[in-house]
């Protein structure tokens, strides 16, 4: 069947060397925004990839126009979704395609839901609060606690390939910190805890990120940030953060984790749609489950970091002195603003700095000033 424009002729987005784009195209799995162009035909909308330098979009590429609406979230914006990808989101640049596509699109977004307990629809907001509580009620008794068993019975590096991944995406926005003494001291103090833990070293990665943090992922990954090491002023504080994140590597608390929420995902999918699953994972799901277990996680993770520090003879006044600070600041404060946020669900930084302050370690500052001065250059 010969493809239209809404103008009824060979649409000018096409030439020899492939379309140029008249839309942009979110294909709801990947995140990126692909410039595609659109062919208005009867059977339905046609879309083109526009970048040949790009990955295809991954989504269907002809939207049947019994399939095709515009979300009510959208408002007044011409975005357009799609039944078979209720993720996906299209935006045409002119108006005239907007129009065509709007007076032939006749999907349902009431369709958009999966079937619950036989129901065609989306549920009621009433009955998807219920569901959810029932859901979310199920999750804490049963997943939370099943979620650790399992991550203790997979291998040491599972998810080692997802993490690396994860890794890499976030380098290719924030560049990788390679200055290499100063990789080198942080290896060294790795080496020093891991052999400490009786562990393999995690593999440790240095991020040119302004936000305060630092974080272990599933298959032994520790992630660093340059605004953490910035904040430092001595290096026994980046020694207590490691041997924390290390702690949490011993005890498999991020592939706890990380089963935890794929379950949560999983579940909330089939009661209401991959769509609304990631809006009430993020919101309410992931809010209950931080407070009820990863508190303990936390707190767990302080204690063997201590019995690491213990280990290695190096000082506990790097822990105490990182939560004194992050005490004495408010939310609202430029350098640790963010890293307060994150630890809304963490104990209180009251408590964890008393619970460093008691410790009698040791006296090593674990990374020396010449070490420190390395690793705080290594960004550049």
């Amino acid at each position: 069947m010969t493809s239209i424009s809404p103008e009824g002729r060979t649409p000018e987005d096409a030439s020899p060397a492939g379309p140029r784009g008249n839309a942009h195209l979110l294909d709801g799995v990947t995140g990126a925004d692909h410039r595609v162009a659109i062919l208005v035909e009867e059977r339905g909308l046609r879309i083109l990839p526009a970048d040949p330098t790009t990955a295809e979009p991954r989504c269907p590429l002809l939207w049947p126009w019994s399939k095709v609406y515009r979300p009510a979230s959208a408002g007044e914006s011409m975005v357009f979704a799609m039944l078979d990808a209720q993720d996906a989101r299209l935006t045409p640049d002119g108006a005239d395609h907007a129009r065509a596509i709007r007076e032939r699109a006749s999907g349902d977004e009431r369709r958009s839901g999966r079937q619950v307990f036989g129901l065609t629809r989306r549920p009621s907001a009433a009955v998807a609060i219920g569901l959810t509580g029932l859901a979310l009620a199920v999750i804490l008794v049963a997943l939370a606690p099943l979620s650790g068993l399992a991550a203790r019975l997979l291998p040491a590096d599972t998810g080692a390939a997802t993490s690396d991944a994860a890794i890499e995406s976030l380098a290719a926005v924030h560049r990788r910190c390679d200055g290499q003494e100063g990789l080198q001291a942080l290896e060294a103090l790795n080496l020093k805890l891991a052999e400490a833990a009786e562990i393999n070293p995690p593999q440790l990665s240095v991020i040119d990120w302004k936000l305060v943090n630092a974080f272990a992922l599933p298959g032994g990954r520790i992630v660093l940030t340059k605004g953490l090491i910035r904040e430092a002023e001595d290096g026994s504080e980046i020694a207590a953060v490691m041997a924390h994140e290390i702690a949490h590597v011993i005890h498999r608390d991020p592939m706890t984790g990380w089963i935890r929420q794929e379950g949560v995902s999983l579940f909330l999918a089939v009661l209401f749609g991959q769509e609304a699953a990631g809006s009430i994972a993020s919101t309410l799901t992931g809010s209950l489950l931080n407070a009820t277990y990863t508190r303990d996680q936390e707190d767990r993770a302080d204690r063997t970091a201590l019995d690491l520090l213990a280990a290695t003879g190096i000082s506990a006044d790097g822990g105490r002195a990182f939560f004194e600070r992050l005490r004495r600041h408010d939310r609202d404060d430029d350098a640790l603003g963010a890293l307060l946020g994150m630890m809304d669900t963490h104990p209180g930084a009251a408590d964890r700095a008393d619970l460093f302050a008691d410790a009698r370690t040791g006296t090593d500052p674990g990374l020396d000033a010449a070490g420190l001065r390395a690793v705080k250059e290594m960004c550049g």
